[in-house]
This record gives C-alpha cells, sequence and structure tokens, in this order.
C-alpha cells in the first residue's frame, strides 16, 4: 500500500512537471507568435503602394527626421509657386493665394495685404499680365531647429508686347506642424520676406 502510493506520488510530481513544461512551452510560442506578428505588421506599415497612371509603384515610410530637407524644399516649391505663378483671372488668383496662406504665417498675409492695396493684382489683370517662377536652388539649415531657408529664383512676367526678367531673392523660418490636407508637408513658413526682387533684362515679344 505505502509502495503504491509514494508511486501515486511521484507519478504526480511528474504529471505536475510536464504540466509546467507544457504550459511554459505554449507561453513561450504564444509570445513568439506575437512578436513575430507585430514586426510582420510594423514591416507591412512601411510598405505602402502607390498606383500613378495605371502603375503600381511601391513606397516606404521614413522617420520625419530623415526626409526632412526633402520635404522642406517641396513645401516651398509648392508655396513659391501658388504666389509666383499667376494668370490674369481673379478667381484663380484668389483660390491660389488662399492656398498660399495655409502653407505660411502672418509676414505671408502681410505681404499680400501691401499687394492688395497698391492694387497690384487688379493692374495685372487689367493688363493681361502673367507671370511665373523660375526656381534656381532652395537652401535650408537642417542644423537649426527655426529651419531659416534662402530660395533663389528667376520671376517672368509676360506682358502683351514683352517679357520681364527679374531676379527673385526671399527667406525666412520654417516651423513643423501638423500635416493636413491644405499643407500637407506640415511646416509653416515664418518671418517671410523678399530679400531681393531686381530686374534682369527685358525682351520684346
Amino acid at each position: 500500500m505505502l509502495r503504491q502510493l509514494k508511486e501515486l506520488d511521484t507519478a504526480f510530481l511528474h504529471l505536475k512537471f510536464w504540466t509546467l513544461i507544457l504550459i511554459s512551452v505554449s507561453v513561450l510560442g504564444a509570445s513568439l507568435m506575437t512578436w513575430i506578428s507585430w514586426e510582420a505588421v510594423h514591416q507591412a506599415r512601411q510598405e505602402v503602394y502607390l498606383i500613378s497612371q495605371d502603375q503600381v509603384l511601391k513606397a516606404f515610410a521614413n522617420p520625419r527626421e530623415a526626409v526632412i530637407r526633402v520635404e522642406a524644399e517641396g513645401h516651398l516649391r509648392q508655396f513659391h509657386r501658388l504666389l509666383f505663378n499667376l494668370s490674369p483671372d481673379e478667381r484663380l488668383i484668389e483660390k491660389q493665394l488662399e492656398e498660399a496662406l495655409y502653407l505660411g504665417d502672418k509676414s505671408v498675409q502681410f505681404h499680400l495685404d501691401n499687394l492688395r492695396e497698391e492694387g497690384y493684382f487688379k493692374r495685372m489683370m487689367a493688363a493681361n499680365v502673367s507671370q511665373r517662377i523660375l526656381l534656381d536652388s532652395i537652401v535650408v539649415d537642417e542644423s537649426r531647429a527655426d529651419y531659416p531657408f534662402r530660395v533663389f529664383a528667376k520671376q517672368e512676367i509676360v506682358r502683351s508686347s514683352t517679357k520681364l526678367i527679374r531676379s527673385l531673392i526671399t527667406g525666412g523660418n520654417l516651423r513643423l506642424i501638423q500635416r493636413s490636407p491644405a499643407n500637407p508637408h506640415g511646416f509653416l513658413i515664418e518671418n517671410w520676406e523678399i530679400l531681393e526682387n531686381k530686374d534682369l533684362k527685358q525682351l520684346a515679344r
């Protein structure tokens, strides 16, 4: 009887031991599967597929810090094109200026208010003048938190009988903000000013 009890006790200890081993292996396996799944989801989120002209393109997500310069240049390019690529169409001008105001602070508003007060846009429409910007280079200082920038460009102003080429240099700072449909790059232009805007040459048409 005593021997049977000892055997029963030993069997119970063996059962307990193997049960603990089985539970440990199950927990370890579940943890491993959870980690593998999380890594797979994380990796999938780094890949984005874009459709452009019936072609599927693969893009990769990067931390914002890795693409600051590219995004800043894109923001400044978009802003200057909205502000300086103008046709003699009142609705189109107002639409572009409104879009440009989402990309900059009150310094941009101040500049536009001055142009409106001077009647710049009305004269442009009355004389059927169009203008466009030809960007040369964009310099952004990434080493500073306020991201100072300079934009070097030429401005082409076309009238009925002449074409005027002007130099254009602007400067200011960039502040990181939340992205939005109206501001896809997530920057706000601050302290914006025109540093140079002088005639280079005038051509007959």
